[in-house]
């Protein structure tokens, strides 16, 4: 399970990707991403929660959130429900047959009502296409290229080059180190002053400035995503509570289901239960 940093491959014959993902909060995502290719993610069923570089939107059914190049992002269903998205990544190879400078550039919607629906109903009309028609390539190939020329044509905007300030606190590259250094080592204790050394920030320093990029403590980060893995242990694996304790960097049994009961409200061992009953 690693969401840390996604490479998108592309169809050759669809200057996009078109992924459709059916989501539940049964086991609740928590592992932030990043990736080089803006991002559209339509709301096709239900509602989801969106982080985006630190600030949360709830996303209804109908709607859409663009993250753009390397934006830190997560997409989940509001709790205790299940979301079904549309999620579609763009090319700067396309685009740069457009527009040669569109490494320098970022996407914004804006708060222009008119385009907002445009937008989405071109990614309305690509959700709700027969994926069994003979055609369907040349209908998405269509939406997708009126999408590409909306936001060429009106939504695109330059970067302002790096400013020589120390630390902004929009600083992603600081996260993104360290997001990355504990998807891949919360199986084993990460001190404070361990991971607050990997980015060269101190622990006080550190501590604010990753709350301030995730709305969640490190501590919390790293206990969440212990659950999420040790939970899917559990119901992917057949793991016992302690094994997928140990296995996932837990202290002990009783941090784990500590844990599973802030996030759950019962025990690991109930939490499956109650999941392989709804199956």
């Amino acid at each position: 399970m690693d969401y840390q940093y996604d490479v998108v491959n592309y169809d050759k014959n669809i200057p996009a990707t078109i992924m459709y993902l059916n989501l539940s909060s049964d086991t609740r995502k928590t592992e932030l991403q990043w990736h080089r290719e803006p991002e559209l993610v339509y709301v096709i069923e239900g509602r989801s929660e969106c982080s985006r570089n630190g600030e949360i939107k709830i996303v209804e059914k109908g709607d859409f959130i663009l993250f753009n190049s390397e934006d830190v992002h997560l997409v989940r269903p509001v709790a205790d429900t299940s979301c079904r998205l549309l999620c579609i990544n763009l090319s700067f190879e396309y685009m740069r047959m457009f527009c040669k400078s569109v490494d320098s550039v970022f996407f914004d919607v804006g708060d222009n009502p008119e385009l907002h629906e445009r937008i989405a109903f071109l990614l309305r009309s690509i959700a709700e296409l027969d994926l069994e028609s003979d055609y369907v390539s040349l209908m998405q190939i269509s939406h997708i290229n009126q999408i590409y020329y909306l936001l060429l044509s009106r939504c695109m905007c330059f970067r302002r080059s790096a400013e020589s300030s120390a630390l902004p606190k929009r600083d992603f590259s600081y996260a993104k180190t360290a997001i990355a250094y504990i998807n891949e080592n919360f199986r084993r204790e990460i001190p404070l002053d361990e991971i607050s050394s990997v980015v060269n920030l101190s622990p006080s320093y550190f501590s604010k400035y990753f709350k301030s990029v995730t709305q969640v403590s490190f501590s919390e980060y790293l206990a969440n995503l212990r659950l999420e893995n040790a939970i899917n242990d559990m119901l992917t694996g057949n793991a016992t509570v302690s094994t997928a304790a140990m296995e996932n960097g837990f202290a002990n049994v009783k941090s784990f289901i500590t844990q599973c009961k802030k996030i759950y409200h019962c025990t690991p061992a109930q939490y499956k239960k109650r999941l392989i009953n709804r199956a």
